[in-house]
C-alpha cells in the first residue's frame, strides 16, 4: 500500500485555490462563525448522505457525502495551521494506540500487542 500524501494542499484541495488565503485574513469572530456554520453544514450533509444511503438513494448519498467533505475542507481552511488532525489510526493521547475496525464492526481501540498472533515454535 502506498502511503497517503502529507502535503496539506494534496489533503485538502481547497487551500490550493487562490481565494484560500483570503479566508485567513478574516478577523477572528467572522471565521469562528463561518466554521461554525460549515461545520453544522458537515454534520448535516453527512447525516443526510447516511440517510440517502439507506433509503438506497445512492446519487443523493454521493451529493450529500460531497457536501460534507467540501464543508469539512472549508472549516479546515478557516482554522488555519496550527489545527491539525491527529494522523489517520493514531490516538492522540497515546501513541501506541491505534484505531482498528474488526470486519464491518465498530472502530475501537487496539493497545500495542494486543490480538498478535504467538511466535511459531
Amino acid at each position: 500500500m502506498t502511503a497517503r500524501p502529507t502535503r496539506a494542499e494534496v489533503r485538502n484541495p481547497v487551500l490550493s485555490l487562490p481565494a484560500a488565503e483570503r479566508l485567513r485574513t478574516l478577523d477572528p469572530d467572522s471565521r469562528s462563525a463561518l466554521r461554525a456554520v460549515l461545520i453544522d453544514l458537515q454534520m448535516d450533509a453527512r447525516q443526510r448522505a447516511e440517510t440517502s444511503w439507506r433509503r438506497h438513494k445512492a446519487p443523493m448519498a454521493a451529493y450529500w457525502k460531497a457536501v460534507s467533505v467540501y464543508a469539512g475542507h472549508l472549516a479546515r481552511a478557516l482554522s488555519g495551521p496550527a489545527h491539525r488532525r491527529p494522523s489517520r489510526g493514531q490516538c492522540p493521547a497515546d501513541p501506541r494506540v491505534a484505531l482498528t475496525r474488526g470486519g464491518s464492526g465498530p472502530i475501537r481501540e487496539k493497545r500495542e500487542g494486543e490480538g498478535d498472533l504467538p511466535a511459531s515454535r
